[in-house]
C-alpha cells in the first residue's frame, strides 16, 4: 500500500484487524524498507504470485488502485523480480488459505516461512517449509506466465 493511501486514512478501518494509523504507518515503513533490498548492485531475487482478486479489489479509490497496478507492472519489469497472477478461472489453489512468504537464506542458514495474521506474525522453520515450497511450486504452475500477468494487470489498470 502506498504512503498516500495511509495518509488518506484508507486503511484505518479496513480489513479484519481494523488497524490504527500508527500501526499502519509502521507496517508501511517496514515494507518500504524491505523494498530497498530489491534495488542496488546485488538485489534480492523475488518471486511473487498474486491472486487476481487482489488486483480487482479496489482499495483507496480508483486513482490509488491504478497507481498500485502501475507500480506492479514497473516492478515486474526488473530482472530480479518474477510476478505471476493466479487467474479466477483456476478455481481453488494452494494459496487460497492465505498469503505466505518463503525466505531463503545462504546455505548455512535454514529457510523459513513468514506469515502475517490478525493475531500477529508467524515464523515457520524446519519441516513446515517444505509444505509451503510444494504449495508455491503448484502456484507457479497454475499461474499465468509473467508476460500474460503484465498484460492482465495492464488491462485491469486501464479499466
Amino acid at each position: 500500500m502506498t504512503a498516500e493511501a495511509v495518509q488518506r486514512g484508507v486503511l484505518n478501518q479496513a480489513g479484519p484487524a481494523e488497524l490504527g494509523t500508527d500501526e499502519i504507518e509502521k507496517r508501511v515503513k517496514i515494507r518500504a524498507e524491505r523494498q530497498r533490498i530489491l534495488e542496488g548492485d546485488d538485489p534480492v531475487r523475488l518471486f511473487v504470485v498474486i491472486d487476481e482478486a487482489a488486483l480487482r479489489r479496489t482499495v483507496g479509490g480508483p486513482d490509488i488502485m491504478r497507481a498500485q497496478l502501475d507500480h506492479l507492472i514497473k516492478m515486474a519489469a526488473r530482472a530480479n523480480i518474477t510476478l505471476q497472477v493466479i487467474p479466477f478461472d483456476v478455481g481453488p489453489h494452494p494459496g487460497t488459505g492465505g498469503r505466505f512468504t518463503i525466505i531463503s537464506f545462504p546455505a548455512e542458514d535454514p529457510d523459513a516461512v513468514y506469515i502475517e495474521t490478525i493475531a500477529g506474525e508467524l515464523l515457520i522453520e524446519s519441516e513446515g517449509v517444505g509444505r509451503y515450497r510444494r504449495a508455491f511450486r503448484r502456484l507457479n504452475a497454475e499461474a499465468l506466465s509473467p508476460e500474460d500477468t503484465i498484460a492482465l494487470i495492464g488491462r485491469i489498470a486501464g479499466s
